[in-house]
């Protein structure tokens, strides 16, 4: 009934949408329809990006809302406020909790220029009821048929309007009954993918434990396996098994004593090749002393029939002497010169002889050193 006390039930949804047409709290009709008025928190500025927040006392009449800085300066509509916001052409939205606001409960007030008003309230109640004030104080001066209409007319459309929300509420409602049913089916089908899961989980873990015990089993007969085969090999071919380890062990010794025989050769011929080396360093020794030798008997011989044409001489002058002074003297100088050349040629003789006893003597010694 028209004048009646008609309460609108507004539940929290997951939206701002939702939650703009669900709230906690109870909304008295007459209340949005009267004069409102309370405390608002004004974001500096004029915009969404300001940063400084401003306690003022708001009042909302037909489509001015005007705020003062206290209550105290709000006598009547003829005080000048210290400022107003006309809300023909205007439009009201919730802001989200996370955004960079730093408060909770706001709400932003834009026209169609472009510019804003933001609002914060100090509960989730307080700001509903504040934007749907504003959404009525709006739909009754901005509608042409609203601006005839008295009071009384205006809080009937008003009550109108309301129960086509209340209507599209229910609707609302049902599609999220809709929603929580289409997700609690998703919910059952993942946990029955959850069960399937944990099921196939279990089917692998004992797979691989039977392939673990599988695997153990066959390592094992693998092992026994080859035990029996190496201790039948061992009874089967035993004799020819040791005959093959003595002919190894006495090939063994062959291959030792042939090594120590190259090593002996090796040695012996080491040796031999330094005793050939030291043999030639004697035959060439022997060379340089013998031409040394024929050189001193060159130079013997030459000395000699120097020694010889010098006793021809003097033989010549003492027989040329001894015509002429006489025989005695002539013969005394002969012999001496005789006796001379006789002890040279022995001298001579005794070299050529010590140099043949030399050479004998290096020869000798030559392959004794060897």
């Amino acid at each position: 009934k028209r004048g009646s006390r008609r309460r609108l039930l507004l539940v929290r949804a997951r939206t701002p949408q939702h939650r703009m047409a669900a709230a906690d709290a109870d909304v008295d009709i007459n209340n949005l329809l009267q004069i409102r008025q309370g405390f608002l928190s004004k974001l500096g500025g004029g915009q969404e990006k300001g940063h400084k927040w401003n306690r003022r006392w708001f009042v909302l009449r037909d489509n001015v809302l005007m705020y003062f800085n206290s209550p105290k300066d709000f006598t009547g509509f003829r005080d000048k406020p210290s400022g107003v916001v006309l809300l023909e052409e205007c439009s009201v939205r919730e802001v989200a909790e996370d955004s960079n606001l730093g408060r909770s409960f706001c709400f932003v007030l834009t026209h169609a220029n472009g510019e804003s008003v933001v609002l914060a309230a100090d509960a989730e109640n307080e700001m509903l009821e504040w934007m749907q004030a504003v959404r009525t104080s709006r739909m009754c001066v901005s509608d042409t048929d609203a601006a005839s209409m008295n009071e009384t007319q205006r809080q009937a459309a008003a009550e109108a309007d309301v129960d086509a929300a209340v209507k599209r509420r229910t609707d609302a409602e049902a599609a999220l009954v809709n929603l929580e049913g289409q997700l609690e089916k998703v919910h059952e089908a993942h946990r029955d993918i959850e069960v399937e899961k944990s099921k196939a989980e279990r089917e692998l873990k004992e797979l691989m434990a039977r392939f673990k015990l599988r695997k153990s089993l066959l390592h094992w007969r693998h092992r026994k396996l080859t035990f029996s085969f190496r201790a039948l090999v061992t009874i089967v071919f035993g004799e020819r098994i040791e005959a093959a380890r003595r002919a190894k062990a006495v090939a063994d010794t062959k291959i030792k004593a042939i090594e120590e025989e190259i090593e002996s050769a090796l040695s012996a011929r080491n040796k031999a090749e330094a005793a050939k080396r030291k043999s030639e360093e004697m035959f060439a020794k022997e060379l340089e002393l013998k031409k040394v030798g024929e050189g001193e008997t060159k130079e013997c011989e030459k000395l000699l029939e120097a020694e010889t044409a010098k006793a021809a001489a003097v033989k010549a002058e003492a027989e040329q002497m001894g015509i002429t002074a006489g025989a005695p003297p002539k013969r005394n100088r002969l012999d001496k010169e005789k006796e001379e050349l006789i002890a040279l040629r022995l001298q001579l003789e005794r070299c050529k002889a010590e140099s043949e006893l030399l050479h004998h003597q290096v020869r000798r010694r030559a392959p004794v050193k060897s």
